[in-house]
């Protein structure tokens, strides 16, 4: 059986009832969540054999951490106790015109504080099979960043297909702080979840120029590029539109080297839109895992797994396979290839 490791943080979420904001609540809700310990929970709903790797610290906050992650199925040994801070979040939930916000506060977390030393990526890679992390690792710190390099030689070593999520947060560092160590990671990426600002302003790929290309051409030949460059398997990514902060439509995209691949948009309404994209990346692992050949099955797996995470409330996609295939079949989700 496959095994899969995330590496990231793991936060704990508090949010106003009943869409509040801030300044009025009197009582908060508490979750966890964090990009790839939501990548790996989803993972395990779908019967894969997960792990998290990461540092909490050695408190009832940490505990409760790792609790929410054995509760969903994700193996936790990896998990380095040490320092004293749990990084927190605030989420104020949008309704109709009104947009959700976050203010975060994780600056001297744990996981800023992890030491390479005490990682053993022998131990960790060598049965391994695949890899998640995503670019909010790499905006939390020096000792983070040198952290995710060294599993990302160790992925090289023992083989390990690697996935990396962009996932740009301009409230954590500038673009101007980005962009060295994206490009530090990409040539050990074999599957990349990215947009055309990612690969534009972060990796400086530029389309041709042309005034009769249209949106989709330019789209495929800035994609194209891009995993020239890197010697990429894919890129994957989503479009949304917004008609309100609980109402939204997605559809996916999937491009190689020498194939694109689009879906069909799906309108919905939102409980929770938290972890929608961390769903699509888990989605689309599973469907590769699964169906290696078929990267537009995986693309539609992955669609349909954010579009009902937002059904859900909380950080994580607690659904199964059969949840998920069972909305493809009664929906009559495709791929349109073009």
């Amino acid at each position: 059986m496959e095994k899969i490791v995330t590496f990231g943080e793991i936060m704990l979420r508090l949010t106003p009832p009943e869409y509040s904001k801030i300044n009025q609540a009197t009582s908060f809700t508490a979750n966890y969540g964090g990009g790839e310990a939501n990548v790996a929970v989803s993972l395990a709903h779908f019967g894969h054999r997960t792990f998290f790797l990461s540092k909490l610290p050695p408190n009832i906050l940490g505990d409760s951490a790792i609790q929410h992650l054995r509760g969903h199925g994700v193996n936790t040994d990896y998990v380095i106790r040490g320092s004293t801070t749990l990084g927190i979040y605030f989420l104020e939930t949008g309704f109709g015109g009104r947009p959700s916000k976050v203010i975060y506060n994780r600056k001297h977390s744990a996981i800023t504080r992890i030491e390479a030393e005490e990682v053993n990526f022998e131990e960790i890679f060598r049965d391994a099979t695949w890899f998640h992390v995503s670019g909010i690792s790499l905006a939390l710190g020096e000792k983070v960043r040198k952290t995710v390099l060294l599993c990302l030689k160790a992925c090289k070593e023992y083989g390990v297909t690697v996935s990396f999520d962009f996932n740009y947060r301009s409230k954590l560092w500038t673009v101007e702080e980005a962009i060295p160590q994206y490009r530090k990671v990409m040539p050990y990426a074999d599957i990349v979840f990215a947009s055309e600002f990612d690969c534009e302003t972060i990796l400086s790929v530029k389309a041709d120029s042309g005034a009769l290309l249209s949106p989709n051409e330019r789209r495929g030949n800035l994609f194209r590029k891009t995993i020239n460059k890197y010697g990429l398997r894919y890129i994957f990514g989503t479009d949304r539109i917004i008609y309100s902060a609980t109402e939204n439509s997605l559809s996916a995209y999937c491009f190689s080297e020498t194939t694109e691949k689009y879906t069909d948009p799906i309108r919905f309404n939102i409980y929770d839109r938290i972890g929608g994209g961390d769903a699509f990346a888990a989605g689309v692992i599973h469907g590769l895992l699964e169906k290696p050949d078929d990267p537009a099955w995986a693309l539609n797996f992955g669609l349909v797994t954010s579009v009902l995470k937002h059904t859900i409330y909380g950080d994580v996609c607690v659904l199964n396979c059969e949840d998920i295939l069972d909305y493809m079949k009664n929906s009559g989700v495709k791929g349109v290839e073009r």
